[in-house]
């Protein structure tokens, strides 16, 4: 069965019209919107697959055709720039909430920006902005990559025991309704990020708290995750750090 993705499908279920690009293939769907930030906001570029997409710390984004969804949304944000992190981790809570809306599976999301299911990453996010002198956004860009299916060669070596697929099975029309429910859902939030109403769903839905963790200053335990989604981290001798951004690995043993 072919799940198509189609601009139509998805624009019939979202609560507000915007423009929609789609592309067979493209280099990468933030890189487009770069290329293009005069674009009104809201546009929404989806790609069937990536040459050269993009992950966090400049790692590559897996994009194999048929697939996956990749797309990114050209973003203008009234927002403080060390505020940015909560525009990922509203599009973390959108996501999470999609995905369980359409089958019967648990997310949950490892901070900052990924969301996994039975623990295996099925989504990662990035979100990249330009600034203004000022330090205002002259635009930001989310970008939001999905493994809906499992890729039909498998994943590579270096991923395949930590990467999985949201769906079993394809069914017609899933990832266009999964695009527009997302959608759906993170503008709910980001007409008004600062009220920080996903919050309370982002911290419910932690894969870390109250985990030991291998932090970037050495094993800790995540304890907290604060208003600016800084998760507060304690070390064995008792010190405690808020993160704001960074790597964190998952583990029982770190301790011993």
């Amino acid at each position: 069965m072919m799940d198509v993705i189609s601009p139509l499908e998805i624009n019939k279920n979202l609560q507000k019209n915007i423009e929609i690009l789609y592309f067979e293939e493209i280099d990468s769907t933030n890189n487009y919107i770069k290329r293009n930030p005069d674009s009104p906001e809201f546009l929404t570029v989806i790609a069937n697959s990536q040459t050269s997409g993009k992950g966090r710390m400049n790692r590559s984004f897996h994009s194999p055709q048929n697939s996956g969804i990749y797309m990114s949304i050209l973003l203008k944000p009234k927002l403080k720039a060390e505020n940015s992190v909560l525009i990922t981790a509203a599009a973390a809570v959108a996501v999470s909430l999609a995905i369980e809306s359409l089958c019967p599976q648990d997310t949950k999301i490892k901070w900052v920006n990924d969301i996994f299911i039975n623990n295996k990453k099925v989504c990662g996010i990035l979100t990249e902005g330009s600034l203004n002198p000022d330090g205002s956004f002259n635009y930001a860009v989310l970008g939001i990559g999905i493994n809906a299916y499992m890729p039909k060669n498998d994943f590579p070596d270096e991923i395949k025991d930590i990467a999985g697929a949201v769906f079993n099975k394809k069914q017609e029309n899933l990832k266009n309704r999964l695009i527009s429910q997302i959608i759906n859902n993170f503008l709910k939030y980001y007409n008004d990020l600062e009220k920080r109403d996903f919050l309370s769903v982002y911290r419910q839905k932690s894969l870390v708290l109250g985990k030991e963790i291998i932090a970037p200053n050495g094993k800790a335990l995540a304890i907290d995750i604060d208003d600016n989604c800084r998760l507060l981290v304690e070390y064995k001798n008792g010190e405690k750090e808020y993160l704001s951004s960074g790597e964190i690995s998952i583990g029982v043993d770190f301790f011993e």
